[in-house]
């Protein structure tokens, strides 16, 4: 008896989108005066070198200007895994691969392509996103190499470098859709699980299943809480700590922030389901919510600001004297775009801890082009009563394409 397994078949990378990506970026490193480009293991949120090699995360990458590029791994215990992807046919765009300790093999390489006393751009490590401004070379690192290298001079390219990246090729939407269609598959998955007396495990697992058949990973935690007042918005407790997780009620709003990625591609969804009858705050704040979101969705097109997105987004909270916990609207892949993170913080967490600092935005005045993926996810709260929806667009040269559904709206189960 033969069975057959489902097989997903998400889009790929060909070495066309490598040769687009690594022109852009020599154009980048000509018009910075720099002679090479360094790139150090990047964050899982930010997953840089796998922009230069369409491979695992976890690379140190050097990107001369007129040779070959190299990349580093740990050492000898990872590169069975590079040989045998080689072997069929799987390899890397780089393909020079070294694996030992970073430091030394990134000296090792510049003196000989002749670049210790070079222009060297650095890629996070001087500077970065948002969500890590200092970047994220550890610091070892980098002081090991600025001893070895006292002739080199280093400048960050973060800003020139995340502009290239923020506009999509048409493979890289191909993808994009691909990760927006996981993310549905994932919001379908919690509407069909979340039931009175299941846990938020249950539904944790329902849905990362979704993730995994499908070759996404997540970029971050999955984010799931349930309650009749939730402004909790991180990984759940019981991911890691010890303790049970919350069962699903009569009367709770159950959230979750969907993060994955394919390729390198991000893709996210913000689902939000009511469960019986739940509070009238909720109601509310449901409304306000796909308001913002219908702002948003008519002002994104090519040419507009950003900043001019997050204003329209926050309009509908300001009359209806609703506050927000999290941005309303930011680019994905990377996340470098991001509005106003919270604004009007209720008194109920201001007043609980002797510190609590409400976050601005980033790239406000960045001007949208076609084929800039954006993560829609306008959220309102009455008091400590919040409802968080949306999915992803793609900006076009007249608007923006809705890639999500489901998400979009408030959600009922009984």
């Amino acid at each position: 008896m033969t069975t057959t397994s489902f097989v997903p078949d998400p889009p790929v990378l060909t070495s066309r989108e490598r040769d687009r990506r690594w022109g852009l970026l020599r154009d980048m490193m000509r018009k910075n005066g720099v002679e090479c480009l360094l790139v150090p293991p990047a964050s899982h949120r930010y997953p840089a070198d796998q922009y230069f090699t369409n491979s695992l995360p976890g690379c140190t990458v050097v990107f001369p200007l007129d040779s070959e590029p190299v990349a580093f791994h740990r050492g000898a215990s990872v590169a069975g895994s590079w040989l045998q992807a080689r072997d069929w046919g799987e390899g890397d765009w780089i393909e020079d691969m070294r694996f030992g300790p970073r430091g030394a093999l990134i000296v090792e390489v510049l003196k000989e392509r002749g670049l210790t006393g070079a222009r060297i751009g650095t890629i996070a490590a001087l500077g970065g996103p948002n969500l890590a401004p200092v970047g994220w070379t550890p610091h070892g690192l980098w002081t090991s190499l600025k001893d070895a290298l006292p002739d080199a001079t280093f400048v960050e390219l973060w800003d020139d470098f995340a502009a290239i990246w923020l506009t999509k090729s048409e493979e890289e939407i191909a993808l994009y859709r691909y990760v927006s269609d996981v993310c549905e598959k994932a919001c379908e998955a919690m509407l069909e699980t979340t039931r009175p007396g299941v846990s938020e495990s249950e539904i944790y697992a329902a849905m990362m299943s979704v993730y995994y058949r499908h070759c996404a990973t997540p970029a971050h935690d999955l984010f799931i809480h349930s309650g009749t007042d939730n402004l909790s918005w991180d990984a759940p407790r019981w991911l890691y700590r010890a303790q049970k997780p919350r069962v699903i009620q009569q009367g709770d709003v159950v959230m979750s922030e969907i993060m994955a990625v394919v390729g390198g591609i991000e893709g996210q969804a913000q689902m939000c389901i009511a469960v019986g009858e739940v509070a009238e705050p909720f109601h509310r704040a449901s409304r306000v919510a796909r308001e913002s979101y219908e702002a948003g969705l008519a002002t994104i097109r090519a040419g507009v600001r950003f900043g001019e997105v997050a204003d329209a987004m926050q309009e509908p909270l300001l009359r209806a004297g609703a506050w927000h916990l999290t941005p309303h609207v930011h680019s994905v892949s990377p996340l470098t775009l991001v509005s106003p993170v919270t604004e009007g913080l209720d008194p109920s967490v201001k007043d609980a801890f002797r510190r609590v600092d409400q976050l601005g935005g980033s790239g406000l005045d960045v001007v949208l082009e076609a084929g800039m993926s954006i993560q829609l996810e306008p959220n309102a709260a009455f008091g400590r009563q919040q409802v968080n929806i949306g999915g992803n667009v793609l900006v076009t040269a007249d608007g923006c394409e809705e890639l999500n559904e489901l998400p979009n709206h408030m959600r009922f189960v009984g």
